[in-house]
């Protein structure tokens, strides 16, 4: 039998998705050319809540196809990428805008977007998201009281974070498309540096078929045209995080990326957490 009272809650979530769109297209409008990066955030948007409807439609009409169920993971975890990308836009929206009411309301609607992909997670019949990070305050002695906000990340499960000032954009490409030198995408193309492949680890994901893939600029102010495509382990929706300025510290042995380190931050407890140098690991 068909589970009707999971359909109504997909189809709730369709709506939610569709209606969220719509704003977050105005929004990108309001703010005129620097809203082009949360034009494409609606976008997207707008076509997910679309197969939502197509989803639900056919598990109303089809029956008591259980396995039709399984394609909430999907769903899930493509939602949670837009909320994460989301959430990147709001960043950069909050330097460039004059009227801080766009940032504030695009935030409102990219929790919403994060709210929707913890509802399909749920519903799914296996976890998609993982462990939310707990995120403490960087211990090491401030020579700022500055608060930034950084996305925290890994590479087989070695801890790295990155500024949100110089990531672009967190996409989920096939796996095929990661195998060369170059990343393509939407008719860009960008150097592409696999630290798996690099570096000979190991690399397991939510779909076999599927890879995580940063777009980072490590050198926005002087050099925005450089921007490299990182394969990374899959993110959470809670990857974003805010903390004041640390002081660089050397890294520990044993992290794989330690030799190439451009900074390194102590945390609570003990961990380190490594900001890659991308420059020197594309010209080795």
């Amino acid at each position: 039998m068909i589970n009707e009272k999971k359909v109504w809650l997909i189809e709730q979530y369709a709506h939610k998705t569709w209606t969220v769109s719509l704003t977050l297209a105005q929004e990108a409008a309001r703010a005129g050319q620097n809203g082009k990066g949360y034009a494409v955030v609606a976008h997207e948007a707008r076509i997910l809540a679309d197969k939502l409807f197509e989803y639900t439609a056919k598990a109303k009409f089809d029956g008591d196809d259980e396995n039709m169920f399984k394609g909430i993971v999907d769903f899930a975890i493509m939602m949670k990428f837009l909320s994460v990308n989301a959430a990147l836009e709001i960043q950069r929206m909050v330097e460039i805008s004059m009227d801080f009411n766009i940032p504030k309301s695009m935030a409102v609607f990219a929790e919403e977007l994060r709210r929707i992909a913890i509802g399909l997670n749920e519903l799914a019949d296996k976890s998609v998201l993982q462990k939310p990070f707990a995120m403490p305050e960087l211990a090491a002695p401030s020579e700022s009281e500055t608060v930034g906000s950084f996305f925290f990340y890994s590479i087989c499960g070695y801890p790295l974070i990155e500024n949100v000032k110089n990531i672009n954009e967190i996409c989920y490409p096939r796996k095929a498309d990661t195998e060369g030198a170059t990343f393509f995408l939407r008719g860009y193309k960008y150097p592409l540096i696999n630290c798996y492949r690099r570096f000979d680890l190991p690399y397991t994901s939510y779909d076999a078929d599927r890879q995580t893939v940063m777009l980072v600029c490590p050198d926005r102010k002087n050099n925005p045209d450089e921007v490299y495509a990182i394969p990374i382990d899959d993110m959470d929706v809670n990857a974003i995080f805010y903390s004041r300025i640390g002081c660089a510290v050397p890294p520990k042995k044993g992290h794989a990326l330690a030799d190439y380190a451009r900074e390194c931050w102590d945390a609570l407890g003990g961990e380190q957490f490594i900001f890659a140098d991308w420059k020197k690991l594309v010209s080795e």
